[in-house]
């Protein structure tokens, strides 16, 4: 027999590392012999900049950029610059990569301390996991044997290994670890100075809240810190494999209790302590919605300049057809509830997905439901849907990414409600970046990750619906709109097109524009492929803030404190920073100031404090500014109004965003008190939250004119049969606070927002006291409904028919005792 390899061996010939040469010798199978004309493009810019060492590479979903990632390194593996390592979000999409790979004849291996990785005869092919965790086998502090290399890398779906690094490398410790109850009580007496009601709540167990260990008290104590979490960091115990991650960098961390768990984590991660990955030759960041790259510096540690000019394919607009239709957008008064019930009902002709943020979100919708899935449960849920078969109504619980439903797997897939930060971090995160537009970036690029499912190829199609007024208020707002991808704008731009097609119709008549669509009514389609016309790719972004962030963190690693100081703070006061961020950046600043001055870090904490209300509050506390005591109502409602609204759908929708927070939620506690704030501010009274401002005081004050207040304790998370003596106690302590800074003629009222009317038999009643229970805020949020909807439809800029609508809606200062019930009773 003729030894054809010997001869191939023989034959001199380089191997090729041009992508379409590489491509065209490849031994693929039938069906993989041609690249689409987007892989090709793709290819070809990238192989022009080969040499840079940090790449992204933005192509829609369905795109091909799995055959684009394996194509590019085993080009770098056939220059000599390997071994290649592809990685994937998760186990299921490692599964689709190897497969891919068979297809194409690409040699792959998942073991990537074999000899075929290692000798560049097989590309290793992993998950994000794998990659980074506190003892990976790609660091220089491997404990076993010396680390894996890597030449060159492709991270695939950037935006979901994202999410891993920064959970990878950071602490855990759940509340029932000795290690939590010990480091509580060491900075107990720091969390109560912050917040003496959140320090309680997070004693108590009570859930939602998340509390910040100052960053001068973690300074002072860290030195009794490191031997109570390296007790934790033993075999066997809970910070075994995140523990060499992040114990070097603990000087720079940010540690936030919850009542479940602690959680530490540092400014930017450590990338660093993965070797191999720091070291690379080249890093290829492959995503499809990543519409901000700041994240690939702050995370990744990637060249700020080279990631700022992605490559794209010529145009943005070979993605899926889909239409977006967000109901309560369309018809601010439908009821989602019966919105489900349709949905439902398509369900029964085509295989229906349904995204929700929580188990609690999954609840409404499990009476339609032939299968609910969380965590390992889905890759099962999602076989049986890609099988073929009609499974009917799905719901997937906190999965916005990593999964693939092609075709008829998807045709209708539901967004219901935001995604939601669950980590004690994580919360602290999206309340410090939401401060401006209630939204934070990730959970934009969540929701985009999200509505990606549904269409996996440019001959794909599906109809998307958002349910819940603050997704339904994502497709109006400029604020977030433009935070999506190019070809996910023009279809929203389509989408409310089409929504002042059906202003206001009925339910019945928005699913009927959905058979439409699902049926492949051919105006449909045209009008759908011609949105998508002429879309230019998504540009690079990479944020002064990440920048300096990501800088200043290299720095003080090094302990160049006045360096990284310096650079923060140019940062900072850049003009195109806008407050919210700009507070973040202070604190930064303040945190390394007081590595070596502490009196002057407070000073700029305070600046930080002044535009941004979510970061930590100054050791010497914030200055509390009153409320005006006697502002003409419907003045003040009609001037407020005209400033904000423009449209009447932009007035209902603002009202049921505050609505929907309006609930008995024990995860949502800060939620309700902001909603509140703003409910206030909505119907024309003065409103504050001081507790959260200042550190002291009510959750909540509204000024109702005529030196008239309620000063509110809310205890929506509360489920006690009656009111506690500790929740008595706090609202008589806020009315001590009220008499020490308001008029001594000022008229206070005590509220308390509670499920109960009666005390347990130990309390001491307030005299007059009120209470919201759930049957008056569920009226009162009802009422609001109403008078935004009566708003809409009247000249909201004049007060006088303001003040009659106010009126008329039970709306006005002197009716709203009506949303109240007297305390009255002890419970034994």
């Amino acid at each position: 027999m003729v030894d054809f390899n010997a001869m191939l061996a023989n034959a001199g010939q380089p191997e090729p590392i041009e992508p379409r040469e590489l491509h065209a010798l490849l031994n693929k199978k039938q069906g993989y012999g041609k690249l689409w004309d987007v892989q090709g493009q793709v290819l070809e810019r990238w192989h022009e900049r080969r040499s840079e060492r940090d790449l992204v590479i933005k192509v829609n979903t369905g795109g091909g950029k799995t055959v684009d990632g394996l194509v590019i390194l085993q080009s770098y593996v056939n220059e000599g610059k390997g071994p290649g390592l592809y990685v994937a979000p998760n186990n299921h999409l490692v599964r689709q990569v190897l497969a891919e790979a068979a297809n194409l004849g690409i040699p792959v291996t998942t073991d990537v301390d074999g000899t075929q990785y290692l000798a560049g005869e097989a590309i290793g092919v992993i998950n994000a996991h794998e990659l980074v965790n506190g003892r990976s086998k790609f660091s220089n502090r491997r404990p076993t044997r010396p680390r894996s290399p890597i030449g060159a890398v492709v991270i695939d779906d950037a935006h979901a290994a994202i999410a891993t690094t920064r959970t990878q490398l950071a602490l855990s410790l759940q509340h029932s670890s000795s290690g939590y109850e010990q480091l509580l009580d060491l900075f107990a007496s720091d969390l109560r100075d912050q917040s003496l009601n959140g320090y309680l709540d997070v004693v108590e167990k009570r859930r939602g809240v998340a509390m910040r260990v100052p960053f001068w008290a973690w300074r002072e104590k860290l030195e009794r810190v490191v031997p109570i979490l390296r007790a934790e960091a033993q075999e066997d115990m809970p910070l075994y494999w995140s523990w060499q991650g992040v114990s070097e960098h603990l000087a720079l961390c940010r540690a936030v209790f919850s009542d479940r768990e602690l959680t530490i984590t540092p400014h930017c991660p450590p990338i660093e302590h993965v070797t191999s990955f720091v070291e690379a030759n080249h890093r290829i960041f492959l995503t499809a919605t990543l519409a901000d790259d700041s994240v690939l510096v702050t995370d990744f540690g990637a060249d700020s300049a080279s990631i700022a000019r992605p490559i794209t394919p010529t145009t943005a607009g070979d993605i899926g057809e889909r239409m977006i239709l967000a109901p309560q957008e369309i018809n601010p008064s439908l009821k989602v509830e019966k919105v489900r019930d349709h949905i439902a009902k398509l369900s029964e002709e085509h295989n229906t997905v349904v995204i929700v943020p929580s188990e609690k979100g999954a609840q409404p919708w499990k009476e339609y439901a032939a299968e609910v899935a969380v965590g390992d449960d889905v890759e099962t849920v999602v076989d049986r849907l890609r099988s073929g078969s009609h499974v009917g109504l799905v719901v997937l619980i906190n999965r916005y990414d990593g999964i693939d439903l092609p075709n008829n797997a998807c045709r209708v897939l539901v967004i219901d409600g935001l995604p939601e930060a669950f980590s004690p971090e994580e919360r602290i995160r999206s309340l410090m970046m939401s401060a401006g537009s209630g939204v934070d970036d990730r959970q934009v690029q969540r929701i985009e990750q999200g509505m990606g499912r549904g269409v996996r190829s440019n001959e794909d199609h599906c109809v998307v619906f958002l349910l819940g007024p603050r997704l339904a208020q994502l497709t109006v707002d400029s604020r977030t709109v433009t935070r999506f991808s190019p070809a996910t704008q023009a279809q929203l731009k389509l989408s409310r097109r089409l929504a002042s097609q059906i202003d206001n119709v009925p339910v019945e008549q928005i699913i009927s524009t959905a058979r439409q669509a699902l049926s492949r009514e051919p105006g449909w389609v045209k009008l759908a492929l011609q949105a998508l016309r002429n879309i230019a790719p998504l540009p690079g972004h990479v944020s002064s803030a990440a920048i300096a962030e990501r800088q200043a963190f290299e720095l003080a690693q090094n302990r160049a404190f006045a360096e990284a100081v310096a650079v923060v703070s140019e940062a900072a006061n850049l003009e195109e920073i806008s407050d919210a961020t700009a507070g973040i950046l202070l604190e930064l600043q303040a945190t390394y100031v007081d590595m070596t001055d502490p009196v002057l870090g407070q000073h700029v904490l305070a600046q930080a404090r002044a535009k941004n209300t979510s970061v930590v509050k100054p050791r010497a506390g914030v200055t509390y500014v009153p409320l005006h005591a006697h502002s003409a109502q419907a003045k003040s409602c009609a001037e407020m109004l005209a400033a904000k609204f423009s449209t009447p759908a932009a007035l209902c929708l603002e009202a049921e965003k505050i609505i929907e927070d309006l609930v008995f939620d024990e995860m949502r506690i800060d939620q309700f008190e902001e909603a509140f704030r703003e409910a206030g501010l909505f119907i024309g009274l003065g409103s504050q939250r001081p507790e959260h401002d200042t550190g002291s005081g009510p959750d909540n004050l509204w000024a109702l004119g005529g030196n008239s207040f309620w000063v509110i304790e809310a205890k929506t998370g509360a489920k006690s049969a009656a009111i506690g003596k500790r929740d008595i106690g706090q609202l008589s302590t806020s009315m001590l606070w009220f008499g020490d800074r308001y008029d001594p003629d000022a008229s206070s009222i005590p509220v308390m927002v509670h499920r109960a009317v009666q005390i347990y038999s130990d309390a001491s009643p307030l005299p007059g006291m009120r209470v919201i229970t759930e049957k008056t805020l569920s009226e009162f949020a009802g009422a609001l409904r109403q008078f935004a909807q009566a708003l809409s439809a009247n000249d909201w800029t004049d007060p006088d028919v303001v003040g009659r609508l106010l009126e008329g809606h039970g709306l006005s200062a002197g009716s709203l005792q009506r949303y109240t019930v007297l305390q009255r009773g002890v419970k034994n």
